[in-house]
């Protein structure tokens, strides 16, 4: 599958976790929410998969001063079938909780507590993704992308305005393998970038668009500058990544279903709140005049 049809095809179920409440200095206007993590749908009745660090940071955003309402909504992106338009919704949050225990029966390599959280939108009928569990569906140089929103809406709103609100795709592939190719792995690193907003972003094989990851972490580099005055210390990001495997996903999905069943019968379906948002409008016969070089 090429990179475009996978997009096309996933885009659809991911979503960004964005704050409804922002702070401002007197006289200035808001270019977007702000986004603080990504998810991504694993049902149609509207359950998310994000890491625990971006559920925890639900309750570190603003509440409304006057109403106190909940200060986290989910958005998600619905482009016309024809490409010439797209509706944006924020959806409402029923409830999240997160991943408290893990216990392995054998020696574990990866993460003490996996960082996965769940998330309840008040939404049904949706698409999502499929997460792989089949043995060995990692491999050591495997063709890999992850959609989602690294840096928040800060590239959103890059030139000053609001110029786009999809997610980005970025392609790499699976760097290693915690601790060594096994048929079902405790974790394993990318070569793409974890940045702030990708957190909770899917990791999908290229070649069948299954989630075979979540992106939740990268490896640090600490390096050091020194002059005959004074020393300095800092840290920079890397290219290593770490990410939850899709298959310790899903068994904290089925843990979660169990403990906490839900009854979404309620709930607006996709349709519905597609067809309570405005008709976007149709961006054709734009003209343009440059001047002769």
């Amino acid at each position: 599958m090429n990179l475009t049809d996978l997009y096309n095809k996933t885009s659809p179920c991911v979503v960004g976790f964005i704050a409804r409440v922002k702070l401002l200095q007197p006289g200035q206007k808001p270019l977007f929410p702000d986004i603080f993590g990504t998810g991504f749908l694993v049902d149609d009745c509207g359950t998310v998969v994000t890491n625990r660090h971006v559920v925890e940071a639900f309750e570190q955003q603003p509440r409304h001063p006057q109403t106190n309402e909940s200060p986290v909504a989910a958005m998600m992106l619905f482009v016309n079938d024809d490409k010439r338009g797209c509706h944006m919704s924020a959806v409402e949050i029923k409830g999240s909780t997160t991943l408290g225990e893990f216990n392995s029966s054998e020696t574990w390599f990866g993460q003490a507590v996996p960082d996965i959280g769940f998330v309840q939108l008040k939404i049904r009928e949706t698409p999502f993704l499929q997460l792989a569990t089949e043995d060995y569906y990692l491999q050591i140089g495997m063709d890999i992308s992850t959609i989602g929103y690294p840096m928040g809406s800060n590239p959103l709103t890059v030139l000053g305005k609001l110029n786009q609100i999809s997610p980005f795709i970025r392609s790499g592939i699976v760097s290693s393998i915690f601790p060594f190719p096994t048929p079902k792995p405790h974790g394993f690193t990318i070569d793409i970038m974890q940045q702030g907003g990708s957190s909770g972003s899917p990791i999908f094989s290229n070649m069948t668009a299954q989630v075979v990851g979540m992106m939740y972490g990268s490896v640090i580099e600490t390096r050091g500058s020194q002059s005959e005055s004074a020393s300095l210390i800092y840290t920079v990001n890397t290219n290593i990544s770490i990410a939850e495997p899709a298959h310790v996903i899903k068994l904290a999905l089925d843990s979660y279903r169990k403990a906490y069943p839900q009854d979404v019968s309620t709930y607006p379906t996709l349709q519905q709140v597609k067809d309570r948002l405005p008709q976007p409008p149709i961006t054709e016969g734009l003209t343009w005049d440059s001047e002769p070089t």
